[in-house]
């Protein structure tokens, strides 16, 4: 298995697109966005204007794997 390097600002990221973090990108999260969408992590929902994000499979298992959503609240 290919592990991924992953930062906690990407985590972080992962997170905020896991609790439902929209369209409202800052400019410094922009870029990492982007490189998270390009690495597989992340994709931008088809259908929603403004874009939606949703986190891939991949990056379920990512933070399934370092305990995160788990807690249920």
């Amino acid at each position: 298995m290919t592990v991924d390097l992953i930062t906690a600002q990407e985590i972080s990221i992962l997170c905020d697109v896991l609790e439902g973090w929209g369209a409202n990108v800052g400019a410094s999260k922009k870029s990492l966005l982007e490189q998270l969408i390009a690495r597989g992590f992340v994709r931008a929902s088809d259908d929603d204007s403004p874009p939606e994000y949703r986190l891939t499979n991949k990056a379920h298992q990512l933070l399934a794997e370092r305990g995160v959503g788990l807690s249920g609240g």
